[in-house]
């Protein structure tokens, strides 16, 4: 089992892909706020987002954009994803249901 300490960080375009996925159903938000409460929400500037999404075209979007420049600015940072396909291209280290990346 994986275990991390914090502390965790988490965007807000992350949230608002999140609550999409949950199709804004009231139990799952409820869910979605108990575990951003105890996070500290922190979105790299949309430039930045923007010219890194240019260089990984069409592939990466804009919560993925968030997270690779998050993963970058902490040392240390591991991003938890679903999306084990694109991250293991990103060159960050990553944690997704197939398991761990350190690239």
């Amino acid at each position: 089992m994986l275990r991390r300490s914090g502390p965790f960080i988490v965007t807000s375009a992350a949230v608002a892909e999140a609550t999409h996925l949950f199709r804004n159903q009231g139990p799952a938000l409820d869910r979605l706020r108990e575990l951003v409460e105890r996070m500290q929400v922190e979105d790299p500037a949309p430039v930045k987002v923007l010219e890194l999404m240019r260089r990984y075209t069409p592939e990466m979007d804009y919560a993925d954009a968030c997270a690779v420049l998050l993963a970058r600015r902490h040392k240390g940072a591991v991003v938890l994803t679903t999306d084990h396909r694109d991250f293991s291209v990103y060159r960050v280290p990553f944690v997704s249901p197939k398991g761990e990346f350190h690239g």
